[in-house]
C-alpha cells in the first residue's frame, strides 16, 4: 500500500459517519422486506462490525508504515570542557540537525506483520457476513412472531366470545335451580382465565413488534401489519447430510473467518521470531554546529547495518505471547469446526420432524375445517349448537400449523446460513 493510498484510508477513518435509513417501514410488511431491512446493515450488531473491520484497516495501516521515511530535528545544547589540543577555549558547543532516516530491509518483520493485519481485515470482512445471516434468523423469528401473536390474539377473541356464552348461559340455569353454584363457578372460572390470557395476547402483539422494531434498528417504527410468505418452499428435498457437511466446512463463514484469525496469529508468531533480525537502513543528515572544526560535516549520507546480539526478556515474552495466541486461534477453530457439525446434524435431523409433522398439521386443519362446516350446517338446523367451539379448534389448528411452518423456515435457514449462503441463495443452488 504506498503512502498516497495510507493517506486516502486514514482520511476516511477519521471522517466516517454513519447514516441511518429513516424511510418508514410499509403499512404492510412482507418477509421479503424484512430480509432486505437485514442487509441494508443498519443495526447495532452491524455497525459495530463494521467498526471492527476498521479498527484492523488502521493496524494494516500501521503495519505498512513500519519502515516509512522517518525525519527528525534535533537541538542540541552543550556545555563542555575544550580539549587541551583546541586551539580555542570555547565551552559552548551547540548542534542543529535534520535527520532523514529509512528502513531499507528488516528481513520478514514488516511483511509479517502487514500480512496479519491483511488476514485480521479478510477475517472481519467474513464475520460481517456471518453477522448479516445471523441477524436474518433473529429478524425472520420476530417477523414470525408478530404474526403468531395476532394469531393467538384472534384465539384468545374466538375462546373468550365462547367462554362468555357458557358462561351467561350457565348463570341463566342456575337462577332456574337447574345447575349448582359449583357449576356456575367453574363456568365463571373458565371465563376468566381465557380472559387474562387475552389481556396477555393483546399484550404480546404490541411486545413482538417492538422487538422486532428493536432487531432492525426502528425502534419507534412498528409494523401495523406483516405479511407472511406461503411457506411453500419449504417442500424442497432435504439435501444430504455428507453433502451439506462438505459445503459447510468449505464455505461457512464463521470457519473462514477463523482459519483467518489463525493465519494472522502466525504472521505475529513470524514477526515476533523476526523483531531482532538484522535490519539495513540509510540516514541522510544536515546539521550547523556552534564550533566549526576540521573533522565535522554539514551533510552526512550513511548507509547501516544492524546484527542484535542477543534477545532481552522483553522480546522473549513478546514471542511467547504470539506463541500462546497462535495454539489459541487453532484450538478455537477446532471448536467452531466441532459446533459447525453439530449444528448442522441438528438442523437436518429437526427437519426431518418439522416435514413429517407439516401432514399432520394439515390433516388436522382440513379436518377441523370439515368439521366447522358440518358444525354450521347443524346451527342453522338448530341440531346442535358446538358451532363456536368448532371455529376455535379451526383457529387452533391454523396456529399450530403456523408454529410448525415458521420453526421449519428459522431451520432450514439455519441450515443455510451453516453453508454460508442465504435462505433464497440456498434454494437457487
Amino acid at each position: 500500500m504506498c503512502f498516497f493510498q495510507r493517506l486516502m484510508l486514514a482520511l476516511f477513518l477519521g471522517n466516517a459517519t454513519v447514516v441511518l435509513a429513516e424511510t418508514p417501514l410499509p403499512e404492510k410488511l412482507d418477509f421479503k422486506t424484512a430480509m432486505q431491512l437485514v442487509d441494508q446493515g443498519q443495526y447495532v450488531e452491524s455497525l459495530l462490525a463494521n467498526a471492527d473491520l476498521e479498527t484492523q484497516k488502521s493496524s494494516l495501516l500501521a503495519a505498512d508504515g513500519i519502515n516509512d521515511y522517518k525525519l527528525e530535528l534535533t537541538a542540541l545544547a552543550q556545555y563542555v570542557d575544550p580539549s587541551v589540543v583546541a586551539t580555542e577555549e570555547i565551552n559552548d558547543d551547540h548542534r542543529l540537525s535534520l535527520l532523514l532516516k529509512k528502513n531499507l530491509l528488516d528481513f520478514g518483520f514488516s511483511e509479517e506483520k502487514s500480512k496479519a493485519a491483511e488476514a485480521r481485515i479478510k477475517s472481519a470482512q467474513l464475520m460481517l457476513e456471518q453477522i448479516r445471516l445471523l441477524k436474518r434468523m433473529e429478524v425472520a423469528d420476530n417477523f414470525f412472531n408478530v404474526q403468531l401473536s395476532d394469531l393467538l390474539f384472534s384465539l384468545d377473541n374466538e375462546s373468550i366470545a365462547s367462554a362468555y356464552i357458557t358462561f351467561d348461559k350457565t348463570k341463566e340455569r342456575n337462577e332456574l335451580k337447574m345447575v349448582s353454584d359449583v357449576e356456575l363457578l367453574e363456568a365463571e372460572f373458565e371465563y376468566q382465565k381465557v380472559r387474562a390470557r387475552r389481556y396477555q395476547s393483546e399484550t404480546m402483539q404490541r411486545i413482538s413488534r417492538a422487538r422486532f422494531a428493536e432487531s432492525i434498528n426502528r425502534p419507534n417504527d412498528l409494523p401495523s401489519e406483516v405479511i407472511v410468505p406461503d411457506f411453500s418452499f419449504l417442500k424442497i428435498k432435504r439435501p444430504e447430510y455428507d453433502d451439506l457437511l462438505k459445503t459447510a466446512l468449505a464455505n461457512n463463514f464463521k470457519l473462514r473467518a477463523q482459519q483467518l484469525l489463525v493465519e494472522a496469529a502466525s504472521h505475529e508468531l513470524a514477526a515476533s521470531r523476526n523483531k531482532n533480525n538484522s535490519t539495513l537502513s540509510t540516514e541522510l543528515e544536515w546539521a550547523e554546529y556552534s564550533q566549526e572544526t576540521s573533522t565535522r560535516n554539514n551533510w552526512r549520507a550513511t548507509l547501516k547495518y544492524s546484527l542484535p546480539l542477543f534477545d532481552n526478556d522483553a522480546d522473549k515474552a513478546d514471542a511467547a505471547k504470539a506463541l500462546a495466541e497462535w495454539q489459541r486461534q487453532k484450538l478455537k477453530l477446532s471448536q467452531v469446526e466441532s459446533e459447525i457439525r453439530y449444528d448442522l446434524l441438528e438442523a437436518w435431523q429437526e427437519i426431518y420432524v418439522l416435514t413429517a409433522r407439516q401432514d399432520t398439521d394439515e390433516i388436522a386443519e382440513e379436518f377441523r375445517e370439515l368439521y366447522q362446516d358440518r358444525s354450521r350446517a347443524y346451527y342453522e338446523m338448530e341440531y346442535r349448537t358446538d358451532l363456536g367451539d368448532s371455529f376455535i379448534r379451526v383457529t387452533e389448528a391454523r396456529v399450530e400449523k403456523f408454529k410448525n411452518n415458521s420453526a421449519l423456515a428459522l431451520v432450514w435457514m439455519k441450515l443455510a446460513m451453516l453453508t454460508g449462503v442465504t435462505l433464497e441463495d440456498f434454494f437457487k443452488q
